[in-house]
């Protein structure tokens, strides 16, 4: 406490704007330059947050159109990334992923699938072909029959015949 030994010396102690009145002025410009500094970087940082604003609208936008493209080709993702107070799930990559990998294992089997039906349908078209023709080989083959049983009745007429005629060249 000694440094306040005397009363009349404390304006050396207090900071230069108080201990007079041109201080008082002083005091005020500094003031003024103190809300002249915050206005410009308030002013700033508004500028920077416009940009910021700028910028999230267009990812945004894009998000959009690349989320709308996707879902053409089936591929769903998040309509919103941003949306306060909700938490992601899962990792979106993670789900495009699997997504992707989903869609080509179905895609392989769609096409397995109309491979198959195309080799059967061929298949149906050959298996049609052969059957058209063993039916006509079988009608050919019935044909065949016939007249071979026509021709053995007619060898067996003939042989008797024949016999008949030999029969009655020797009984004679």
């Amino acid at each position: 406490m000694e440094i306040f030994h005397d009363i009349n010396n404390i304006g050396s102690f207090l900071p230069v704007e108080l201990s007079s009145d041109s201080g008082t002025q002083n005091s005020h410009r500094d003031m003024e330059s103190d809300l002249r500094e915050i206005r410009l970087s308030l002013l700033m940082e508004i500028e920077k947050r416009k940009q910021v604003e700028e910028s999230l609208n267009s990812l945004q936008s894009q998000w959009e159109r690349l989320r709308q493209g996707l879902s053409h080709v089936g591929i769903v993702l998040p309509t919103n990334l941003t949306s306060e107070g909700e938490q992601l799930s899962s990792d979106p990559m993670e789900d495009v992923f699997q997504q992707l990998y989903i869609t080509r294992f179905i895609s392989n089997s769609i096409g397995r699938g109309i491979a198959r039906a195309e080799m059967e349908m061929e298949m149906e078209a050959q298996l049609e072909l052969k059957n058209f023709e063993i039916a006509r080989l079988l009608e050919r083959l019935h044909c065949y029959e016939t007249m071979n049983r026509e021709m053995s009745q007619r060898n067996q007429e003939a042989v008797g015949v024949y016999l008949s005629i030999l029969n009655w060249i020797f009984c004679v």
